[in-house]
């Protein structure tokens, strides 16, 4: 795996746009304090750029366009799971942020503690999220783009992938409260 550095050094090589949109993205997580949920939500928006530049096609939704990517194998079976997996996938994190009420979705780090709760409304859990998969999608990026560099690179996520489970847990407003201390 390379590092993000060198992931934004080829893909600013290939494209000063993008490459530019990563480093915002780490100065961002890097330099603004609580900045999880913009971190997060940036790195979503130029994955989703990246991936449909190299389909060409700008109007398909996020989960057909990641499709694509699995049939022209410009990603692995994992690392399509990893992206688009309803359950566990950067997909079932990406469409709460983009479209939903956060309050009700918490993320369990499987790999961590399987009874601790992380609700997305926490910048914090943003964060952490971030640092936990942030290399794997920067070196995702750095390997589908590469498919227009004259030798494309080779970056073998899987067992990386493999390492980082995390489960979505949705709470009641009743349960929330619970949780709290608060009778209802």
């Amino acid at each position: 795996m390379y590092t993000k550095q060198e992931v934004i050094g080829y893909i600013w090589q290939y494209s000063r746009y993008y490459g530019n949109l990563l480093i915002s993205c780490e100065e961002i997580i890097k330099v603004e304090n609580f900045s999880g949920h913009d971190s997060l939500i940036y790195l979503f928006n130029i994955l989703e750029n990246i991936v449909k530049s190299q389909i060409k096609n700008y109007e398909q939704n996020f989960v057909k366009i990641i499709d694509e990517l699995k049939e022209r194998n410009y990603i692995s079976e994992i690392e399509y799971n990893f992206l688009n997996n309803k359950e566990y996938g950067i997909r079932r994190i990406r469409n709460p942020l983009a479209h939903s009420n956060l309050s009700k979705y918490n993320i369990i780090f499987l790999f961590e503690d399987t009874k601790l709760l992380f609700p997305l409304t926490e910048d914090a859990t943003c964060t952490k999220f971030y640092e936990y998969f942030s290399d794997i999608l920067f070196n995702l990026m750095l390997k589908i783009i590469s498919n227009n560099f004259i030798t494309p690179i080779s970056i073998n996520l899987d067992e990386d992938i493999k390492k980082l489970k995390i489960r979505i847990q949705e709470i009641t407003p009743e349960e929330l409260l619970s949780y709290k201390g608060i009778d209802y």
